[in-house]
């Protein structure tokens, strides 16, 4: 029986307590090496149009031996990693990088955000309004939201219009006959709106050089948990303050569902995040990188 055994649970496509299970059905052994557990299979299923007519059940037996999947869970970039990266990105990733840290803002929403959308802040006094509220157009599902960049990201947007963007429309003005700037606030080096892909590609490659694990999306990842940690913090002085709700808005998502996987993300990062909160809220960005 033992030989048995350990042929098959070598064998590609057997679990190996299989043989185990198969040898207590027919009395070969007296009792099975492991327990089995009732696991619910709800979450892992997709709710699709057709999942009314999923008749498997919601709960089944698995023995403790099963290796369950490991939960995925969201990181925040730690306090030593934006610099190197924003170091390897050419303008105006750079600076679209900044709004993703600074706002949580997604790829399409950086991509579709208008010139126009740009706030004048000249007004504006950073002592009284460190934040500025900006509605966005294009959003996931068209949910309205509206973002609040610091105001140094602001006047930093404002030297990039005024002299990069400004710049490469005048010299494709005068190289293509006819050629009209697009509405779009952030332009690639042909002077047509940045992509999704391209700017996908452009983080992959920056993530890479600077040797910093992750991709674009950890710039949404660290805003919100760097926000949610501030938060919780001002509920000692604002009991009424419902941290979780306000990211929850603040991230555009449809459902608390999505916004609380950031709460155990916060208690496994903590460290990190507290080292992070000055830095993300202070300056972003050194006032040595203009």
């Amino acid at each position: 029986m033992v030989s048995i055994v350990r042929a098959t649970a070598g064998v590609e496509g057997i679990p190996a307590w299989f043989p185990y299970s198969w040898a207590h059905r027919r009395g070969q052994i007296d009792a099975l090496p492991f327990d089995y557990v009732d696991v619910s299979l709800r979450a892992a299923r997709r709710q699709g149009m057709l999942a009314h007519l999923d008749h498997r059940p919601p709960i089944v037996m698995a023995n403790v031996l099963t290796v369950s999947e490991a939960e995925r869970l969201p990181r925040p970039l730690r306090v030593d990693q934006p610099q190197p990266l924003f170091q390897h990105l050419e303008q105006p990733f750079d600076l679209i990088a900044e709004w993703a840290l600074a706002t949580g803002m997604r790829r399409q929403e950086l991509c579709g955000f208008q010139l126009h959308q740009v706030p004048d802040v000249a007004h504006l006094d950073i002592e009284e309004d460190p934040l500025v509220g900006i509605p966005l157009s294009t959003t996931k599902g068209d949910r309205p939201r509206t973002v609040y960049p610091p105001l140094r990201l602001i006047d930093r947007t404002h030297r990039y219009v005024g002299e990069e963007r400004a710049a490469l429309v005048k010299r494709l003005r005068k190289a293509q006959h006819g050629y009209r700037a697009p509405a779009a606030l952030f332009l690639n080096c042909g002077g047509n709106p940045v992509t999704r892909a391209r700017l996908s590609a452009a983080f992959g490659v920056a993530f890479l050089a600077a040797g910093v694990t992750g991709s674009g999306h950890w710039l949404r990842h660290t805003f919100a948990m760097t926000m949610l940690v501030r938060l919780q913090k001002q509920v000692a002085t604002t009991p009424d303050l419902n941290p979780l709700k306000i990211v929850q808005v603040l991230l555009g998502h449809a459902s608390i569902q999505s916004t609380a996987i950031y709460l155990r993300c916060v208690e496994l990062h903590a460290d990190t995040l507290a080292q992070s909160l000055a830095y993300l809220y202070g300056e972003l960005v050194p006032h040595g990188r203009s």
